[in-house]
Order: C-alpha cells, then structure tokens, then sequence
C-alpha cells in the first residue's frame, strides 16, 4: 500500500499505470490473507509446532503467490519495466514477502488467542453465575425446614397444653407464612418492606407463644424500604433473637429491626434486650447465621458482611451490610 501511494503521489514515468497495477497484486495478496487466515482456522486445534509448521507453509506459499502475481502483474502483461526473469523477479519480492505473510499468520493468531481468552472468560463467568445462584437456591431452601421446626415445636407445645385456640391461631398464620414463601415464586432479591412484612407474620406466630414476653418494634425509614435485600435473609436472624433472647429470658424482650442508609450501603440489624450475655452467646455462629453468611458470600462476595456480637448495655445484635440497591 505504501509503495502505491509513493507512485501515486511522487511524479515519474508511468507512475498512475504503476500504481493501478500494485493496487491490484495488493489485492490478490489480501484476499491470499483471508485464505491464509481460513486454512489456520482450520488448523486451530493443532498442537502449537504443527500450528507453526502450518503457519511457515503458508508463509512461504503466500510468498511464491504474491511473486507469480508481481512478476506477471509487472513484466507478463503489457511490460513497461523491460524483461526480467522468473528466479530474479522472486528473489527481489519474494525474500520481503515471506516475512509479511509470516507477520499476518502472527497477528492472526494473536487475535484468536485473544478472542478465545475473552470466550473462556465469558463461560468462567457464565459458570460462576450459575454456581452462586445454584448456591443461593440451595440456601434458601434451607430456610423452610428450620423454620417449620421451630413452628411445629412451638405448635406440639400449644397442644400439649390443651390450649387448642391458640394453636388453631398459630395454624392459620403458619398458613399464611406459608404461603407467602411457598407458592409464591419470588426473586432472590425482594424490597426491604416486603422482608418486613414477612418477619412481622413470623413474629406473630411466636407471639401466640409467648405472649407479652415477646414485643416487636421496626424502624425502617421511607428512604430504605425500597432498597432490595436478599429474599427472607433477615429470618435467621430473627430466629435467632427469639431463641437466645426471648426463650431464655423471664421478662419482657423488646426484638428490634432497624434500618439505615451509611455511605452508600445498607445497613439492616435485628437485636433484642434480652438476658443473653456475652458469656452464654454460643461460641461460633450457628447453622442459621451461616446460612446467612453463605447467602451473601454467594450473592456479593466481599462487598456485604455480617456482623454479630452482644450489645453494649444487654442483649444480641446482628447487623447485615450489603450495597444499596433500589427497586426497579
């Protein structure tokens, strides 16, 4: 191309007939790349020194090409540039050509190399997508059973009791629960007021068991309650007040759900003021909070943590941390 525009531009002896006649070798010698370009293809599952056995075979055949294809283009057809013999003819194009052919078989491969680096990245990620979700699911289905056996003890207790009103309650809003997370197909994500709505139902059920002893209390400022968070992921949690905090305590415990907007993230936390101390908190999380853990290390990575631990005055506090995301 190079030499073309030379011709083209520097003014000598037959320069627009030169010029035409190099535009067209230029041309036979790119649709010979193509083809170079095809048989490499075909060779790409080759181990690497047949590929570079292949890639010097063409090479060298695209370099005899373009000299057939000069000499004929120059001194066959209406020669202007006197008579000038075959071996003399290759050797003064042929020598430079073999090594451009060799340059478009490099660059070639350097493009298929590079395009089958951003394919296994795409699958990688593809994979992982699908491993998280596939992680996430199995999580959340293990919500369900731990929350029916705390319920049915609940519920076995009422009936020991003979106290058959308030379990036929907790039966119905049981029902309710129920259906809330069973036939309904939901998203992983679900805004913050609908996580609060299905904690108030469960709470409720636990109230037909305790009683006064158990008080519920949310504050959950407009500004977040369209913020996403993971579906049913504030249950453990919950479960876990009532179990360490209400259970073991004699008097009155407050649950709370509190929520706030902290540099960008949301920040959600379930604590409670019951008798639980530091001392007789379990020393490492339980199968709940776990789960809660595995959930977010599977949905956020390093970007959302859990945090547990007693609070400064009595009682258990969890805090979840995870970005802001809003409702579309």
């Amino acid at each position: 191309m190079l030499t073309t525009l030379i011709l083209v531009i520097q003014p000598m002896p037959h320069a627009v007939d030169s010029a035409i006649r190099r535009l067209l070798v230029m041309l036979c010698a790119a649709f010979f790349c193509v083809g170079i370009g095809r048989v490499l293809d075909l060779g790409a599952k080759l181990n690497l020194p047949l590929k570079m056995a292949l890639a010097f075979l063409c090479a060298v055949v695209g370099a005899l090409f373009y000299g057939v294809v000069n000499h004929t283009a120059f001194y066959l057809i209406w020669p202007r540039w006197g008579e000038i013999t075959w071996w003399m003819s290759f050797i003064s194009t042929g020598f430079w050509a073999i090594w451009v052919f060799l340059a478009w078989t490099a660059v070639h491969f350097a493009l298929g190399y590079e395009d089958q680096l951003k394919e296994k990245s795409l699958r990688l990620q593809r994979a992982q997508t699908l491993a998280a979700r596939a992680q996430n699911q199995m999580l959340r289905y293990q919500i369900n059973p731990h929350f029916l056996f705390n319920t049915l003890n609940a519920l076995s207790a009422l009936i020991l009791a003979r106290e058959t009103d308030r379990a036929e309650k907790v039966v119905l809003m049981l029902s309710g629960f129920l259906r809330y997370t069973l036939e309904k197909e939901l998203p992983e994500k679900v805004p913050l007021h609908e996580e609060l709505g299905a904690q108030r139902q469960y709470l409720s059920i636990e109230q037909v068991r305790f009683e006064d002893r158990l008080q519920f209390r949310a504050d959950v400022p407009d500004a977040v309650r369209d913020a996403l968070a993971p579906w049913l992921i504030l249950q453990p949690l919950v479960e876990n007040a009532v179990k360490y905090g209400v259970a073991r305590s004699i008097r009155p415990v407050t649950i709370e759900i509190r929520a706030w907007e902290q540099e960008g993230r949301l920040c959600v936390a379930v604590c409670d003021d019951g008798d639980n101390s530091a001392q007789e908190a379990p020393p490492k999380l339980g199968l709940g909070l776990e789960n809660v853990r595995s959930r977010l290390d599977a949905m956020y990575g390093r970007d959302a943590d859990l945090v547990c631990g007693p609070r400064a005055d009595r009682g258990w506090e969890c805090r979840l941390e995870l970005p802001l995301e809003r409702a579309a």
